[in-house]
This record gives C-alpha cells, structure tokens and sequence, in this order.
C-alpha cells in the first residue's frame, strides 16, 4: 500500500526497488528531487503527503512505493539539514507538515 493514501509507516531500511531508484537517479537526480520538495513546501504548514505528491508530479516521476518512499526519506534529510521544519510522525506521510524553515 502506498504511504500517502493510507496509515502505513515508512520501512525502517530502504528496500531493493527504492536502493535501485536512488541509484539510477544519481547524485544529479536526488539534488532534484530535493529541490522539487523544497519548491512545493510553503512558509506554511502543509501536509507531507500533498508536498512529496506535487514533488513526484514536478520530477514527472512515476507514483510507485519506491518513488513515494524516496521522497519521504529526502523530506526527513531536508528536516534534519534545516531547510524544512517538521511536526508529526515524517514516517507516515498523512499524518505530518513540514513548512520552509524561518532561519
């Protein structure tokens, strides 16, 4: 089941699929995808599931786990990098906000 349309919890570990997209994706292409979440999130609170889906949109990425779990572990990097503050579980994307930090 996909995180942003149920309850379920982001895997601890990466699996096999989400492992061979971030390698096909590069450097180049996780930058990207940063980007994309950082250009969706708002100064305001708002849903990480409504961020990392008009990321994937943005990136014209396809809405498979792996691109869905992807994204929710670049959101949970941006956190702890600083550039996004976060409330909430960030491992269940329906039930947390992230919002553009104020420093």
């Amino acid at each position: 089941m996909l995180l942003l349309d149920d309850e379920d919890e982001l895997p601890a570990f990466p699996q096999e699929e989400e492992q061979a997209l971030a390698f096909e994706l590069g450097i180049y292409g996780l930058s990207k995808i940063d980007e994309a979440i950082v250009n969706n999130t708002k100064a305001n609170w708002s849903k990480v599931a409504r961020v990392i889906s008009e990321a994937i949109t943005a990136g014209g990425l396809n809405y498979s786990e792996a691109t869905i779990n992807l994204h929710t572990r670049r959101v949970m990097l941006l956190v702890e990098s600083g550039a996004l503050e976060s409330q909430g579980n960030l491992k269940k994307p329906r039930f947390s906000e992230v919002r553009i930090s104020n420093v």
